[in-house]
């Protein structure tokens, strides 16, 4: 026998004998129990699987158990299972398990010693049969104080039921048991643990009790939280700024890609992963992006260089590179960060800037206000001409001095305060300073306007602009002290007239602009103040004031100069026919009767107008030059206008020669109708035409339509000009549809002005009474405008005359306010393609005509092609799916002589 199996023997035998007396049957249980705990922790100790020291590895939903966070009960109980208020009363006899044990037994607890992890086992009973060292250090509780519990006598109770529990869930299913636990350490800190437990089994394979480890993961638990917490944040940043962020290898071949804005991407994210920066970006702009790469190679950074990128939707923009090395142990395995900045309005900003610059400097010295720059030690860097006249020295002799140098003391120190505000402030300051001048002792107001200037972050300098608001100022004061407006018919009066009229002056200089200035004074007024007495005279006057108001624009302004004499303010004036057409309207609202004491009164009036600057600039002159041409006006008939300038007159005579001569022509037989064939494209055949009015001018020869058209519809010709048009064409399709000649539908415009009467519908009707012609040989064309105001007297009309059979079509469809409601909301038959859609060959136009002929199938509508002028056109339409066209490459519009002749013809000719 060796000295160790002695000792060992030794030690058993003092196990025994350190018993207490228990009877023979009892005794020899208890060994059967220790024995059998013996074998059982030798079985645990070497076949127990090792804990995890990350994340804890999955296990079967029966052997797994784990706090969740929805049951608090469960969390608190398991939150400090080896607190040191363990010390409650056993619940079960202690019984002595110091025996001696022998070499194998010995050899296993020092390993389990040795183990750094607290590590127990109990019986099936839960009675605890050893632990190690770390588990005695981790509780506070030396082995002698733990063999022989169990956990109720360890815990308090509701802890106790809980392990005991999970105890029992371990013994029912097998396996490996693992859970998380918060507890209190031997120092009183609070510990995140890793509870492992496996069963132990006797040969029979009874699980007979159990050994258990745990694992302190505290570290982990809060490196995870830190982690997570180090995640949101980069995430979160990622996500708030507006740049593109790579992260390249030092080949240039995107690894990952960060950015909040998609569309800032050369190519979409995946595409781009994995390609080299020289695939994605064109030679000279790749060559830039790898030199900012080699240079953060070197140097561990580079900024500042930029690169013109081409993105998907066709837009070119420029970016800032800005490139950063990324630490890496392994020195063969570099990656770069790189951001990427949309820099294309500091571009566009850095190519005018030199421009500007330069057109600034030119500019400066040629405006009429104050312009003048200081540093920030107040010296003057520079000023403009209008500067030297103020203080009555020249540039070189201002430069480089102070205000000191300049001005009084006082006037100084208060130009020197003001300065210092702007600059204190940051941003523009708007103030009065009044300059009273040396030599003349005149004193002059400015509105100076004084604003910091900044280079790089840095303030430069200040820069001030000031006006003269002299003459501003002493206006105001005026005003102050009067009223503005007429009491009578609260127009205003004349003060503020001429206040408006300087200032309308002013506007129109600066902005380059026209301006007019018209006196109108009522013809006979006298007459009714004397026979109807003051106050009916003062009515007539409200409602002239009422409908000067509603004849003019809404920038213009009409005012009451007294007496019977009103004037209006026409600022940016195009051309010399917008003054014609406002007096035109104040005529036309004189025109209308005045109801005074229930009686009709007819007045006219006679307008006089003057234009700034080709009358003159002063507004006096303007003024008196505007009176004398109303003079000229009453000596003329009165009732009618006239102009200062000769150069207006005769535009505006003209305009009414053409209105007088366009009265004749409808009497006299001077206007025609011509036709232009609508065309089968599959056949060739003439299928209708459309009338187009012509004028023959015994003097001036053919008068286009675009130049009487518009005349007609402002003096009301339009009405009486369309149902002669209508009843002509209504006659042509009478005789193109007779019997036995192929089907003709003539198609006649209409302006928005016909659909003003009341009757149109019941007109039509009449027309096709007396020309004997059917509503099925006509088609009425409409212009998109009529169709916008969508209101219901429009609508009706329609509605009739589609019903009686007269077929819609709406004329240069597309080049409106086009609205695809309208398309369903009015009984629409025919679209007509204007023909700039035509004769254009860009890919954007004739996608846009293949709309239209796809929407006009989808609603069952009729389409036309107008303008059609060459065999690529026809081409073109034909595959798209027209069917109709009309143009001069089938024939020009012709007289109704030729359109006969032709329609015994089965094809047109083209031409």
């Amino acid at each position: 026998m060796t000295e160790q199996d002695r000792h060992m023997k030794h030690i058993r035998q003092s196990e025994r004998t350190s018993r207490p007396e228990q009877p023979v049957e009892a005794q020899m249980a208890t060994d059967a129990q220790i024995n059998q705990g013996r074998g059982a922790f030798r079985n645990a100790v070497n076949a127990s699987p090792p804990l995890a020291t990350g994340t804890a590895p999955p296990f079967s939903e029966a052997s797994n158990v784990r706090p969740s966070h929805g049951h608090d009960a469960d969390v608190a109980r398991l939150k400090q299972p080896f607190d040191k208020s363990f010390r409650a009363n056993p619940r079960h006899p202690a019984t002595n398990f110091d025996m001696p044990l022998n070499a194998e037994e010995m050899s296993s607890a020092v390993v389990l010693d040795a183990i750094p992890l607290p590590v127990f086992f109990k019986n099936r009973d839960g009675v605890h049969l050893g632990c190690n060292r770390a588990f005695e250090s981790f509780s506070g509780r030396s082995r002698a104080e733990i063999i022989g519990k169990t956990v109720f006598d360890l815990v308090p109770a509701p802890i106790a039921e809980t392990y005991a529990a999970l105890d029992e869930a371990l013994f029912a299913n097998g396996g490996v048991q693992q859970y998380e636990a918060k507890a209190t350490a031997e120092n009183g800190g609070v510990v995140d643990l890793l509870l492992s437990k496996t069963a132990i089994t006797d040969i029979a394979g009874n699980r007979i009790g159990l050994v258990g480890a745990m694992l302190d993961i505290t570290e982990r638990k809060r490196a995870e939280h830190d982690l997570k917490e180090a995640l949101e944040f980069a995430e979160g940043v990622i996500a708030a700024i507006p740049d593109v962020l790579f992260e390249v290898d030092a080949d240039g071949r995107y690894l990952q890609v960060w950015a909040r804005n998609q569309e800032l991407l050369a190519q979409p994210k995946e595409v781009l992963l994995g390609k080299l920066v020289r695939d994605v970006l064109p030679p000279d702009q790749g060559d830039i992006a790898m030199l900012a790469l080699e240079e953060a190679d070197e140097a561990g950074a580079s900024y500042g260089r930029c690169v013109r990128i081409a993105l998907p939707n066709g837009e070119s923009r420029w970016f800032e590179l800005s490139v950063a090395k990324r630490p890496s142990s392994d020195h063969s395995t570099n990656t770069f960060l790189v951001l990427s900045r949309d820099i294309t309005e500091r571009k566009h900003a850095e190519g005018t800037t030199i421009e500007a610059r330069a057109r600034l400097l030119s500019v400066l010295q040629t405006i009429p206000d104050m312009v003048w720059l200081k540093d920030v030690t107040g010296k003057y860097l520079l000023c403009n001409h209008a500067f030297e006249g103020l203080v009555g020295k020249a540039e070189a002799e201002i430069v480089g001095k102070t205000d000191y140098d300049l001005f009084t003391p006082e006037l100084a120190q208060f130009f020197c305060d003001k300065d210092e505000e702007a600059m204190q402030a940051g941003r523009i300051l708007i103030n009065e300073e009044r300059f009273t001048a040396h030599e003349d002792r005149r004193s002059t107001l400015l509105e100076t306007r004084k604003v910091p200037v900044f280079t790089g972050g840095k303030l430069m300098g200040i820069l001030g602009v000031a006006r003269d608001i002299t003459e501003l100022d002493t206006s105001r004061k005026k005003i102050r002290q009067m009223a503005f407006y007429d009491s009578l018919t609260g127009l205003p009066n004349r003060t503020l007239f001429n206040e408006q009229l300087r200032e309308m002056i002013r506007d129109a200089a600066s902005a380059g602009q026209r301006a007019g200035v018209m006196l109108i004074d009522m013809d006979h007024f006298k007459a009714i103040n004397d026979t109807m007495g003051h106050p009916v005279g003062d009515d007539l006057l409200r409602q002239v004031a009422t409908r000067m108001k509603e004849g003019v624009r809404a920038s213009d302004t009409v005012a009451r100069l007294g007496g019977d004499e009103f004037a209006v303010l026409l600022p940016n004036v195009q051309d010399n026919d917008d003054l014609a057409q406002i007096a035109s309207r104040m005529l036309a609202a004189f025109g209308e009767r005045f109801m005074l004491t229930d009686r009709e009164i007819f007045v006219s009036c006679s307008i006089g107008i003057s234009v700034f600057p080709n009358d003159g600039d002063a507004p006096d002159d303007l003024v008196k030059y505007a009176d004398s041409a109303m003079y000229l006006a009453k000596r003329s008939g009165r009732s009618n206008f006239r102009f200062y300038s000769r150069d207006l007159t005769i535009g505006a005579e003209k305009r009414l020669a053409l209105e007088s001569d366009l009265r004749l022509a409808m009497k006299h037989g001077q206007l025609e109708l011509h036709y232009q064939p609508k065309v089968l494209l599959n056949s060739g055949k003439v299928i209708g035409s459309e009338a187009l009015l012509r004028w023959h001018h015994p003097k001036m020869g053919m008068i286009p339509p675009g130049e009487f058209i518009g005349v007609a519809e402002e003096t009301g010709l339009i009405i009486d000009l369309g149902r002669w048009v209508l009843h002509e064409a209504c006659r042509t399709a009478a005789i193109m549809n007779a019997d036995g000649l192929p089907p003709h539908k003539i198609a006649i415009n209409l302006s928005p002005k016909q659909f003003q009467c009341p009757h149109l519908s019941q007109t039509v009707a009449d027309v096709l009474q007396e020309t004997g012609c059917r509503a099925e040989w006509i088609e009425v064309e409409i212009t998109e405008s009529l169709l916008l105001h969508n209101c219901e007297g429009v609508s009706t009309t329609l509605s009739q005359l589609h019903a009686s059979g007269i077929s819609i079509a709406i004329d240069d469809f597309g080049t409106g306010y086009s609205s695809l409601s309208y398309l369903a909301n009015f009984p629409i038959d025919t679209l007509k393609i204007d023909r700039s859609f035509i004769n254009r060959s860009d890919k954007r136009s004739r996608e846009l005509v293949k709309a239209i002929l796809s929407i006009a199938r989808c609603l069952g509508q009729n389409v036309v092609a107008e303008g059609v002028e060459t065999v690529d056109q026809e081409k073109f339409l034909v595959e798209s799916g027209c069917a109709v066209a009309q143009g001069f490459y089938y024939s020009k519009p012709v007289p109704k002589s030729e359109l006969l002749v032709a329609n015994a013809r089965p094809e047109a000719s083209k031409r």
